[in-house]
């Protein structure tokens, strides 16, 4: 059975470029997806989460912040906000920024929509991060 192939952009420059992969969970804005190889050409919104993919080497665990997610031909091409390989996660620093998300949300200090909103993606991410960190 022939793969395909994986390549994650973001703003800041390549995560992974022509990754050779034969099966990718995907987290969308209409739930998860499993591509698979000759999968139809779609194109897709992400949403936060936590991706997985399996190579001949093994499964590989990456984290993505909304984007999109292109599958043509024997290539799936996501450009996501921000995405990190589980082995670059710093945990500490997750942690840190999880506790300060929640003491922000915490409700001890009055927060504007914004900020709401804000401090919930920061906490969002935190917790995706420390998930993420526990694959490696």
């Amino acid at each position: 059975m022939a793969g395909f192939k994986l390549n994650i952009f973001t703003p800041k420059g390549v995560v992974i470029k022509d990754l050779e992969c034969n099966d990718i969970v995907i987290p969308t804005v209409r739930g998860e997806i499993n591509i698979l190889p000759e999968h139809t050409h779609i194109l897709t919104e992400l949403s936060t989460g936590l991706m997985t993919v399996k190579t001949s080497m093994g499964a590989r665990h990456y984290s993505v912040t909304a984007g999109l997610c292109r599958v043509l031909k024997d290539t799936v091409t996501i450009l996501s906000f921000t995405s990190e390989r589980a082995e670059d996660i710093d945990m500490e620093r997750a942690k840190s920024a999880k506790s300060k998300a929640t003491d922000r949300l915490s409700g001890k200090v009055s927060l504007s929509d914004v900020d709401l909103i804000k401090f919930r993606r920061k906490l969002e991410r935190a917790e995706l991060r420390i998930r993420l960190a526990n694959l490696k």
